[in-house]
């Protein structure tokens, strides 16, 4: 039985003029750069799969957790079993938004390229605001470049930040019922796409690429291990005594 896997966020896969990250161009529009996507965290997540800035591990099956009491009190010795815990896998994108205009992200999409997967494309609707180009001397004022942050005889910087968008659903209950035993512990790859508008219409997407690899984990407490059925947690406890 296999226990180890990893999901692989391969944020190179997708190969642009700027470097290491995502593709971005405007749908209505010329092409652009400036919206992309950074990368990616686990920052606020609770979850029991494990999300990395780079990697994740996702447990697609369900197990049984057997682990025994101390030597004194009352519990001494005695073999309890519980549910393994088992949450929907989720991540945060880091975007950046390099132009003057805020976008409003409104929509994600996944897409598992291998279709012996069994996982079809997922849409989710979000909403989010990437901020554009700020001046360092007026706050509020929206910038492309320090032309556009002259305040009287003051000329200040223009400045972008990051926005991280929280709680992105890479997998939840039913995907992972659904990945087809035959793929478990192959890197699968898969593509996000991400699409938002600015205030005066324009569309602009954002595409980073993964690579997934679905497996049996065992996310277990510390000193608990994993078993399928109530006899093989029995032979599992008895084995490790």
């Amino acid at each position: 039985m296999r226990w180890l896997a990893s999901l692989a966020l391969a944020l190179c896969a997708t190969v642009t003029t700027s470097g290491c990250g995502s593709s971005g161009d405007a749908v209505d529009g010329e092409d652009s750069l400036v919206f992309r996507v950074v990368g990616f965290s686990s920052e606020g997540i609770t979850q029991a799969d494990s999300v990395r800035p780079n990697s994740a591990d996702v447990d697609v099956i369900r197990n049984l957790c057997v682990s025994t009491g101390g030597g004194g009190g009352g519990g001494g010795g005695q073999t309890q079993v519980t549910l393994e815990p088992f949450t929907q896998t989720v991540v945060n994108a880091i975007i950046r938004n390099e132009q003057k205009l805020d976008l409003r992200l409104f929509q994600v999409r996944i897409r598992f390229d291998d279709p012996r997967t069994g996982l079809g494309d997922v849409t989710e609707n979000v909403a989010a605001t990437v901020v554009g180009g700020r001046c360092s001397n007026a706050p509020q004022r929206s910038c492309a470049s320090a032309d556009d942050c002259l305040v009287g005889t003051v000329r200040g910087t223009c400045n972008f930040t990051e926005t991280t968008v929280t709680g992105l659903l890479l997998a939840d209950f039913l995907a992972k019922a659904a990945v087809q035993p035959r793929v478990y512990g192959e890197a699968q790859p898969l593509t996000l796409t991400f699409f938002a508008r600015d205030s005066v219409g324009n569309t602009y997407r954002a595409t980073a690429g993964y690579t997934v690899t679905f497996d049996n984990f065992c996310n277990c407490q510390t000193g608990q291990l994993c078993c399928n059925s109530l006899e093989e947690c029995l032979l599992v406890q008895q084995s490790a005594q």
